[in-house]
């Protein structure tokens, strides 16, 4: 519809342009006529001095083109008249053409009238005249320049039909190429909707389609990477949770058949086992409150530097313990950060538990803190951060292993027990508490130079953050 209504505007357009052009045509082509026909006449008088046989030289001209002409002496007299015994009378004064005066040596020798309207030209004289002669066309009579613009409409229709049709072609084998992707795309979101997250759609060149494919792609792949994240959750969870309950059931089992004394120790052991699945339970809280956006903070200025030293005093024992040397290092008058002092104790207290177990006799764990420009992509105009360093000496982390470390249930060592390994949820806690704080952790680590667990706080708290 659109590609008929542009090509019946421009046939439109161009029709009445060349009707304008064709008008203007053929108004020249009058006043050349007549210019010619004024030459033709002065020139006959001047040869001749007389008027008697200009009546076939008139009648030839007018046949020429098929126009009356009257020629009238300098009194008004008509002495040629092109149609002269056809019947028609000559116009009245109020619709007579204009005369032209017939100027020969200066001297005005009569008129000439050269009518507009087209006529039937006078029948062909058998004899012409010397004069005659160089007007007669042999009969033929010269086609009309009107015909020039009902032409050009007609040539300009044919045209535009034929465009049209060819247009309607090629813009339906283009639409079929164009939309062939997008039927590809929405069977593919269809089947996606139905649960199919394998669906994938082909994708070629550089254009909003083969983007949008690609996008297609990308969110397709994600959802069956969550998938599979929900499913390897739901069977780590139930992994997690067998194992205490197995334990608490056997010794219930072994208690109620007599084969255990319900005494302090087969009491404390159940005791533990069940303190395990209720840390669990709780561990899995935490994430799943952080993850959808729900922990609320308990914000407020702290010093920084003495809640490391809390953390460090609480684990002090242990680290003797195991002979492992445990210190701090704090930068000079660091300002308090706004912080949630009970979840910032506990990602700090796991970062150090996790370096004291990992740190062989012998060696050192550093908890450091200081302030510094803020780390990653962030602006240098961006506010300072307060950077929280905890290095140990330990065996270190395979390179490969360090992007899946704060995955849920993830442990580097799989065959480690679970009772001094803990349930691999730690560092995933440890990630969504600082995040929610608005700041960032990572890891940096070499085999047998040991680990450094890296978090950073702002000094300011963000009005989007909760």
């Amino acid at each position: 519809i659109v590609l008929a209504l542009a090509l019946t505007s421009v046939n439109l357009y161009v029709g009445n342009a060349a009707q304008v052009e064709v008008e203007q045509l053929e108004e020249g082509r009058q006043q050349f006529r007549a210019a010619r026909i004024r030459r033709m006449v002065s020139g006959y008088y001047a040869r001749h001095q007389e008027w008697s046989e200009l009546q076939p030289t008139l009648e030839q001209a007018a046949a020429l083109y098929d126009r009356r002409i009257v020629v009238t002496d300098g009194e008004g007299r008509i002495v040629a008249d092109s149609h002269q015994g056809d019947g028609q009378p000559w116009p009245d004064s109020q619709h007579r053409p204009r005369l032209v005066p017939i100027v020969v040596d200066n001297t005005r020798v009569g008129f000439l009238a050269y009518a507009p309207d087209e006529m039937p030209p006078p029948p062909p004289r058998q004899r012409p005249s010397r004069d005659e002669g160089r007007f007669a066309n042999g009969g033929e009579r010269e086609p009309a320049v009107s015909r020039l613009a009902s032409e050009v409409k007609r040539s300009l229709w044919w045209t535009g039909l034929a465009t049209v049709a060819g247009g309607i072609l090629l813009v339906s084998l283009l639409s079929r190429r164009v939309l062939s992707p997008l039927q590809s795309l929405s069977g593919a979101a269809r089947q996606l909707g139905q649960g199919d997250l394998s669906q994938r759609v082909p994708v070629s060149g550089l254009s909003e389609i083969g983007h949008l494919g690609r996008t297609f792609n990308s969110m397709a792949e994600n959802l069956e990477q969550a998938e599979e994240q929900r499913r390897n959750l739901a069977a780590d969870v139930a992994h997690e949770l067998r194992t205490p309950l197995s334990n608490i059931q056997g010794y219930l089992e072994a208690i109620k058949d007599g084969v255990l004394e319900a005494d302090d120790a087969t009491i404390n052991t159940i005791h533990l086992q069940g303190q395990h699945l209720v840390r669990l339970v709780e561990d899995l809280r935490l994430i799943a409150q952080a993850e959808a956006g729900a922990l609320q903070l308990d914000r407020y200025p702290y010093s920084l530097a003495e809640l490391l030293g809390e953390v460090v005093e609480s684990f002090r024992p242990r680290a003797e313990a195991k002979g492992v040397t445990l210190s701090l290092e704090t930068a000079p008058d660091l300002p308090p950060v706004p912080l949630d002092r009970t979840r910032i104790m506990q990602v700090t207290g796991n970062l150090v538990d996790n370096a004291i177990t990992h740190t062989p006799d012998g060696g050192s764990v550093t908890l450091s803190l200081q302030c510094n420009a803020p780390l990653g992509d962030a602006a240098p105009g961006d506010a300072a951060l307060a950077t929280i360093v905890v290095s140990d000496t330990g065996a270190g982390i395979p390179p490969e292993e360090l992007h899946s470390l704060f995955e849920r249930f993830y442990r580097v060592d799989r065959s480690r027990d679970r009772t001094t390994g803990g349930t691999g949820l730690g560092l995933t806690i440890a990630k969504q508490l600082v995040e929610a704080h608005g700041g960032s952790i990572r890891v940096e680590s070499q085999p047998g130079t040991g680990s450094r667990f890296i978090f950073t706080l702002p000094l300011k708290v963000d009005p989007g953050l909760k």
